[in-house]
């Protein structure tokens, strides 16, 4: 499945920019999420960087931070270097991250995970990168993504090219079960307008955004092609739409500090020990 999802992103490197119409909104979404979060950002970690988007608005707002971006496709990163030559990328699967403990702030990733094998072992895996109040903030693709597609016949829509997105309720746990402090999960819909089915399509194919493990043996005839022309038209805007929900999550990594028996305690326990020595 990665080698798949290599492959189609790093084919469409050089067109994503033309048609991520929906990556680039939900990119301005997720900064002003983290805008309305009080938090300091010095070392930040990029997840799935893809052609530099997301960074370049980090760079924007908040100069002089040390941003690291990976992603699995080293064309995407060529893209990336192309609009800023001094950024630091580095090709990976961001599962595993190949960075010291505690070595970030902040963890940002823009619809990227639902890409990943997601565990709770991934997010405890993020939360031993952050430091101590250290910040993931998230978005990804949820369950309804590609609703249109399902008022298809159920024989033809076995036959799309989709990934099964989890509901959001799953990223919940994964961060509860990480230990990181005070989750908050929550998901928004967009729906894109296109005026012809040809567009939509292309859209999804030269994004990479419409892989998946299927027998590529199964193509679609033309009665099946109308079929899907019929269930995405939408009679009173004259268009063609897609919808995606997005999931949004963040939450934060525990202070925390030894005691003399080794255990972890929080910070402000400490200052207030501090506090009753004479």
């Amino acid at each position: 499945m990665k080698k798949k999802i290599i492959k189609s992103f790093s084919k469409r490197a050089r067109s994503y920019d033309d048609y991520s119409f929906i990556q680039k909104n939900v990119n301005e979404r997720l900064f002003n999420r983290l805008n309305l979060i009080k938090h300091d950002i010095k070392y930040l970690l990029e997840i799935g960087s893809g052609t530099g988007n997301l960074s370049q608005i980090l760079c924007r707002e908040f100069p002089g931070i040390d941003i690291v971006s990976i992603d699995l496709s080293h064309e995407m990163l060529k893209e990336h270097k192309q609009k800023n030559y001094s950024a630091r990328c580095i090709q990976t699967k961001g599962e595993a991250p190949p960075f010291k403990n505690e070595s970030f702030d902040t963890i940002l990733s823009s619809l990227t995970l639902h890409w990943c094998d997601l565990d709770d072992n991934l997010f405890k895996r993020y939360s031993n990168l952050l430091r101590p109040n250290g910040l993931l903030l998230f978005s990804a693709a949820g369950p309804d993504t590609f609703r249109e597609f399902r008022k298809c016949p159920e024989s033809i829509y076995k036959k799309l090219r989709f990934n099964n997105f989890i509901d959001m309720h799953h990223y919940g746990d994964f961060m509860l079960n990480a230990k990181l402090k005070d989750p908050v999960v929550d998901s928004e819909f967009i729906t894109l307008e296109f005026p012809s089915l040809k567009q939509l399509l292309k859209s999804l194919r030269l994004t990479g955004t419409n892989t998946t493990t299927i027998d590529h043996s199964q193509y679609l005839h033309k009665h099946e092609y109308q079929a899907i022309r019929d269930s995405l038209y939408n009679e009173v805007s004259d268009s063609f739409e897609l919808t995606y929900e997005i999931i949004f999550g963040y939450a934060l990594k525990e202070a925390k500090t030894l005691d003399k028996s080794g255990k972890l305690i929080p910070i402000k326990e400490v200052k207030k020990s501090k506090l009753e020595i004479p």
